[in-house]
């Protein structure tokens, strides 16, 4: 992934938020998750926090999805969101006032609860683009911001490949125990071993669907990425590829006919560590566009099942220009206002199409001067219509004379 700030404060400003960086982590150090000796934790080195800039714009993502046509319908309240990832700092305002519920770190040796992000705020950009609330004069806000969020921080390391797939099981398993209905994953593995299958299927009997970056090695080995793979094997898995400003997959992003939808990845603007705000690239960031949308479409229908929603999601994303499923966009971009308010039968799954590329439309040959044949045809009923009405006028007259030579009495038929 690569990181921009679209404009950085001054330095005195970020050594502060560095030096706050520090002071939380000498805290975290000094309590144990039962309140024993520091000793009792491991020591770990945490990344300097880069405060982000300000925002002059609508980001392009929110104006592409314009989830915020379905708020009238849902904002996703009473909606369980789980998060695993690099942990969640809350005191972004845009988080602040987030409905945020006791968060768990899988960490082995770490306190169980401090689920403190000071890795680059991976998961507090993750979060953000989920659940930020509305602040007055600022543009970005998450896509659905009346969910609760569980925060569960797995990795404390920054970006997609710094998971393990003891970790994100472990994840997995927390999220059941917090009675999620959906979990956001946007770190992967390539090898995902037993356990971490063995935990997507737990969540698979749990009805905890799982929403997962599809993975940023496309222009590398491009081998399949775990959990989002496991889309072809369990119903409630749906991978996310990342989509730029032109609905163009990006070229970083995993292809595989794992990928369930797309959606916006590329130079995504997104909640940074303390405040402020910057632009990202990576799956990791497509991903919570589409957990949102999850919360949305459960927030309007609370009673489908993991695999009715991943089929809803599949049926009402925008089509690409190729045919679908496809091994880039899976079936399409994903769209949160179709997929909370369409009517549907939610046991079938999104029908295939075979859309391609567009043809362009041919231009029309110019308008032949039909003048002369119009006036032929208007002359044509005239003289129709004055036959006609000659021939009316015969019979009248023919009518007459014979009821003044005809007695009343001949007219009347004789009986047999």
């Amino acid at each position: 992934m690569t990181r921009s700030a679209l404009e950085l404060p001054p330095p005195a400003v970020r050594t502060r938020a560095a030096a706050t960086a520090l002071l939380l982590l000498g805290a975290v150090a000094l309590t144990g998750a039962t309140g024993g000796p520091a000793a009792a934790a491991p020591t770990f080195q945490c990344d300097g926090l880069k405060i982000g800039g300000s925002l002059a714009h609508t980001p392009w993502a929110q104006t592409r999805l314009n989830f915020q046509r379905a708020w009238p319908v849902t904002m996703g309240r009473g909606v369980r969101v789980a998060v695993i990832d690099t942990g969640l700092d809350t005191r972004h305002p845009q988080l602040r006032d987030a409905h945020v519920e006791r968060g768990v770190n899988v960490l082995p040796g770490f306190p169980q609860h401090d689920v403190t992000d000071c890795s680059g705020g991976h998961g507090t950009s993750v979060t953000g683009v989920i659940a930020a609330q509305h602040v007055d004069n600022v543009a970005f806000v998450g896509v659905a911001p009346d969910v609760t969020i569980v925060p569960i921080k797995q990795t404390n390391t920054n970006g997609d490949k710094s998971g393990n797939a003891a970790g994100i099981a472990a994840g997995i398993d927390a999220a059941i125990a917090a009675k999620a209905q959906v979990v956001n994953i946007s770190v992967t593995v390539a090898n995902p071993g037993i356990g971490l299958r063995a935990a997507v299927a737990r969540a698979a009997k749990n009805n905890l669907i799982i929403v997962a970056a599809a993975g940023n090695d496309g222009q590398g080995q491009n081998l399949p990425a775990y959990p989002a793979a496991y889309s072809t094997e369990f119903p409630n898995v749906i991978a996310v590829s990342a989509s730029n400003v032109d609905d163009v997959i990006a070229p970083f992003s995993d292809t595989g006919d794992y990928v369930n939808v797309a959606a916006p990845g590329v130079k995504v603007v997104v909640a940074a560590p303390v405040s402020g705000y910057t632009e990202l690239d990576g799956t990791s960031f497509a991903a919570p566009y589409v957990t949102g949308t999850v919360a949305l479409v459960l927030g309007a229908h609370p009673n489908l099942s993991a695999e009715q929603v991943r089929n809803r999601i599949e049926a009402t994303a925008d089509r690409p220009p190729v045919s679908v499923p496809d091994r880039t966009y899976g079936y399409g971009i994903v769209n949160p206002y179709l997929a909370v308010t369409t009517i549907r039968d939610d046991s079938l799954t999104a029908p295939p199409t075979n859309k391609g590329v567009p043809l362009p439309v041919p231009s029309a040959p110019p308008r032949a001067d039909r003048h002369l044949a119009h006036v032929a045809l208007v002359s044509a009923i005239v003289l129709l219509g004055l036959t006609l009405l000659a021939s009316a006028g015969a019979a009248v007259l023919r009518g007459r004379h014979r009821s003044t030579q005809d007695p009343p009495s001949s007219r009347i038929a004789t009986p047999l």
